[in-house]
């Protein structure tokens, strides 16, 4: 009997070990790899905040089946630590929530896609563009159009009316043109629909029930946001530029890491109370061709190596945000304290690279965009060369024909920096907030070469003092001098 006893133990012990032999590698092969992908994740996002000079980062990694991994780095823009509770300002990610209330206002039925605005906001300048076209940025209002009443930081009641009020219409309808001001009707045709400021209305409807309890969408919620970052020649400095309750339905939202993170999850489908997955198709289906992507309805769809991606980017003077749902159930929320449009393209690609690296491919490399990079030191230079031209014009005058020909030249330039905004599709306005380095030398560039022009021009009557200078002696009496030979 003891014999059999032993027997059995031995033979049970025996396929303990092959059982637990067999079983390690399964279990051990893929704790292994995610820990390689998040070591390779951490590595990749050091490096993008030192490349950009970010001072503070943040991002979340989600995988189904698999832990969170978050990683922060740097501080706030009061010096305290960045966490998953650290406040930022989201942008455009915005405009995502705001079409999810819109499309739960359809679903109530109070609502319809094909309904012209003008039904619900008579008063507007556009009347006949549709909620659908809204929501697919084709109802003819421009990115100028929405520019001119962005970063208005008006935070008194009736905030979001106000700046729709102030909308022109100047695109053309049936055409995808980006604009912040299809949001901010979006906005506004919400506070009429609910009677209540759009800030609340989002609350309601979309953060609370995603207990999304430390995203802000009035000035007051957002009172602990601290400062963020814009660039100047390319380093960041310290710039709090305040929230914008007029601009909640379009891009000022603050949140945290930790919010987003849910936030990614219900768009993702875990939260079909809220969210259900009829109105996330919807959302996330294709509408309208936008260049390299397509837009759905506040998200847009680009296709990549790794199936279509949804996804949003957002800035503000300051602030960068980023939100990706990969093919396979991953997803990515990507948050920074700075922003320039100049390295717009790099802090764009985080997202992608992100996924990329979790599917054991390298990431991208994407620089920023050279010419705004170079910008501001090209108009630097435009105006220490307008100057110089009116330092020497004042200290020795050309002849005529030079003087005149560089006038001519320095009303050409003048011009052009004029102009120039133009380019970007702004005004000085919008160029002192997000390019503001390149903004203040456009300034200086115009009052050194309008200086220069005014003494191109009038040389005589800025060069008394050289005159008097160099004028010879009165002659004694008898004494001559020869004829002057200068020439204008």
């Amino acid at each position: 009997m003891l014999r059999c006893v032993r027997t059995i133990l031995a033979v049970a012990t025996f396929g303990a070990v092959l059982i637990s032999t067999a079983a390690g590698p399964a279990t051990s092969e893929p704790t292994a790899a995610i820990a390689a992908g998040n070591t390779a994740v951490a590595d990749y996002l050091a490096e993008v905040a030192a490349d950009q000079q970010i001072p503070g980062l943040a991002a979340t990694v989600l995988s189904p089946g698999v832990a969170d991994f978050d990683w922060t780095s740097g501080a706030d823009g009061n010096g305290a630590p960045v966490t998953r509770d650290t406040p930022f300002l989201i942008g455009s990610l915005a405009k995502s929530m705001t079409a999810a209330v819109v499309m739960q206002h359809v679903d109530r039925g109070v609502l319809a896609l094909t309904d012209p605005v003008g039904d619900h906001l008579p008063w507007l300048v556009a009347t006949s563009p549709t909620v659908e076209e809204l929501l697919t940025h084709t109802s003819g209002f421009s990115g100028a159009d929405g520019l001119a009443v962005a970063e208005r930081f008006d935070n008194a009641p009736g905030a979001v009316r106000r700046a729709a009020e102030d909308l022109k219409y100047s695109g053309t309808r049936g055409q995808y043109e980006y604009s912040d001001a299809n949001y901010l009707v979006l906005g506004a045709l919400v506070e009429q629909l609910d009677g209540k400021p759009f800030g609340e209305v989002l609350r309601t409807d979309l953060l609370e029930p995603l207990d999304m309890r430390d995203t802000a969408s009035t000035s007051d919620a957002a009172s602990d946001l601290p400062p963020g970052h814009r660039y100047w020649w390319g380093s960041p400095r310290r710039y709090s530029p305040g929230f914008d309750e007029s601009g909640t339905p379009f891009g000022y939202v603050a949140s945290t890491l930790d919010d987003l993170t849910r936030y990614a999850r219900a768009q993702a489908g875990a939260d079909p109370d809220v969210l259900d997955p009829e109105l996330l198709r919807q959302l996330h289906t294709p509408r309208v061709d936008a260049g390299d992507d397509d837009y759905g309805y506040g998200w847009r769809i680009t296709p990549s190596d790794l199936g279509p991606l949804v996804h949003h980017t957002g800035a503000t003077p300051g602030y960068f945000a980023h939100v990706m749902l990969g093919p396979d159930g991953q997803s990515v929320v990507v948050l920074a304290n700075a922003y320039s449009e100049a390295k717009a393209p790099a802090l764009a690609s985080v997202a992608e690279n992100l996924l990329l690296i979790l599917d054991g491919q390298s990431p991208t490399a994407t620089s920023g965009d050279p010419l705004l990079t170079a910008l501001p030191w090209v108009v630097s230079a435009v105006a220490a060369l307008g100057l110089a031209i009116a330092f020497a014009s004042w200290w020795r005058p050309a002849r005529r024909v030079l003087r005149w020909t560089t006038a001519v030249a320095a009303i050409v330039i003048i011009s052009g920096l004029w102009l120039l905004p133009s380019f970007f599709g702004a005004d000085l306005r919008v160029m002192r907030l997000w390019m503001p380095d390149a903004a203040i030398m456009l300034i200086v560039s115009l009052i050194t070469w309008s200086l220069a022009a005014a003494l191109l021009i009038l040389p005589a009557r800025f060069s008394i003092v050289r005159s008097r200078r160099h004028s010879p002696p009165a002659p004694a009496t008898g004494q001559q001098y020869p004829r002057s030979t200068a020439r204008d």
